[in-house]
């Protein structure tokens, strides 16, 4: 899509160019956020409110596109650099500049960071932190986050933004984060892994961490900590349960339609749940479902006694009270399921399961981002000034600095770009022919750092007069 012809756009700067503001969604992770998102996603194209779209944000959303065109490129040569390229492990999940968990940086939340992940196959992987200006969260119809459900609210930006969150029982939250795999386990598996099993690497992925007490308690402090804030200003959120969307979508989904003042009828409803209803509906993370699951109640098949003693020591009866879930349960060894079995063999024994197969694989999918990492042993380096490399265990420091290097030099340049677009626009202004021009030059040098003419082309094609 181009941009297209702008000069007749001055005669119509009223305010319905302004779009309406893009709802919020805040959700821990393993709570249903992806879900909620999606039925907001239909239910708003549905209501036809994604034709709004000023010129501004069109602008905006192909800058976004240039830029994760340009930062990928720029992360492939590094790492082909140091002749890294066949195991490289970076999910297409992460190629947009917002791809990946984000959220407002707390020290200036005029600023969104993103964190990406990056993995070599026997050499391990980090976690690197990319900050940009705001708005470029925009470029979703839904603006999301897993973290700081206080802060968002306080940040006037924000203010007119209808707010939902997703509710989970946390028992069954810590029990999906067991068996979750990220996605940049899922393109390892992709990559290197077709002869195994989904089910089979779950299975051993979760044996481990549920024999391991200290890493179940690092998801628990975890979520714990997200909890105590949500509860704080739970009042200001619209909560969708996913336990009511799984066994009443129809209900929720009105409920949810309501919200934001969109008019759904059953037949609607059911039309929305109907592609979404227990699939993967990510494009590159094809491992983010766990076929025969999503089901309520399932983690009174996983989980133990000395589990519910955990969650008994960090209070958790009173966020089950709080978020209106039955207390926790005292669980009946007689009547465990055959993994329940195994697991309280090992506790009972004091041993951990360490038959994880892959041990790759396995530092891949390690809950590095929603675990309190604290008693786990990853490198950190300093923070700069708009990136942060964290959470690593690469073996080669010297391959994390360049990639860091490469992501604070492109960094520096997109936004610069974005701040003087954003500084010479606002969503009642129309974009000026000079702007725009100067835009597509300074999008143009961009390309002169890769070796790929696609980028060139996909500058020329936005900015075509």
């Amino acid at each position: 899509m181009t941009l297209g012809d702008t000069s007749g756009q001055a005669k119509n700067l009223t305010s319905s160019l302004i779009e309406p503001r893009r709802p919020l969604v805040v959700g821990a992770p393993r709570s249903g956020s992806s879900l909620l998102i999606q039925v907001i996603n239909s239910l708003l194209r549905m209501n036809s409110r994604e034709t709004t779209v000023s010129l501004r944000q069109r602008v905006m959303s192909r800058l976004v596109e240039i830029s994760s065109f340009y930062m990928t490129q720029r992360y492939r040569q590094t790492f082909a650099r140091f002749g890294i390229e066949r195991d490289l492990v970076f999910n297409g999940e992460f190629h947009l500049i917002i791809g990946g968990p984000k959220w407002l940086e707390k020290n200036d939340p005029s600023r969104a960071c993103i964190r990406k992940y990056f993995g070599v196959r026997a050499m391990g992987d980090f976690l690197l932190v990319n900050s940009h200006p705001r708005e470029v969260l925009e470029y979703n119809s839904v603006i999301h986050s897993h973290t700081s459900p206080a802060l968002w609210l306080r940040e006037a930006y924000y203010r007119s933004c209808p707010k939902f969150t997703s509710v989970r029982n946390p028992i069954g939250i810590i029990n999906s984060a067991c068996f979750s795999l990220n996605a940049m386990a899922s393109e390892y598996i992709q990559k290197f892994m077709a002869h195994e099993t989904e089910e089979f690497i779950r299975q051993r992925h979760g044996l481990y961490k549920l024999t391991d007490l200290e890493f179940v308690r690092g998801l628990i402090s975890f979520l714990k900590a997200y909890l105590d804030e949500y509860l704080s200003v739970c009042e200001s959120y619209f909560a969708m349960k996913w336990e009511d969307l799984i066994e009443h979508p129809t209900e929720t989904i009105k409920r949810i339609a309501s919200a934001l003042e969109i008019s759904c009828t059953d037949d609607q409803a059911r039309g929305i749940w109907s592609p979404i209803d227990h699939v993967n509906f990510l494009q590159f993370h094809k491992h983010n479902y766990r076929r025969g699951k999503g089901i309520v109640g399932d983690w009174k098949n996983s989980l133990v006694s000395e589990h519910m003693d955990l969650f008994r020591e960090y209070g958790f009866d009173h966020y089950l009270e709080a978020l209106g879930y039955p207390p926790i349960p005292d669980l009946n060894p007689r009547e465990y399921s055959s993994f329940q079995r195994l697991v309280s063999r090992y506790l009972s024994r004091g041993e951990v399961y360490r038959n994880i197969g892959d041990p790759t694989l396995f530092g891949f999918a390690f809950n590095k981002s929603n675990i309190d990492a604290g008693k786990f042993n990853f490198k950190s380096f300093p923070k700069r000034k708009w990136t942060h490399v964290e959470r690593s265990t690469f073996v080669r420091d010297d391959v994390v600095e360049a990639i860091s290097d490469t992501s604070e030099d492109g960094c520096e340049k997109i936004n610069e770009i974005f701040g003087v677009f954003l500084s010479e626009t606002t969503e009642r202004q129309f974009v000026a022919q000079d702007l725009l021009r100067w835009l597509k030059q300074r999008c143009m040098d961009l390309m002169a750092d890769i070796d790929n003419p696609e980028g060139i082309c996909l500058c020329e094609n936005t900015f075509r007069d």
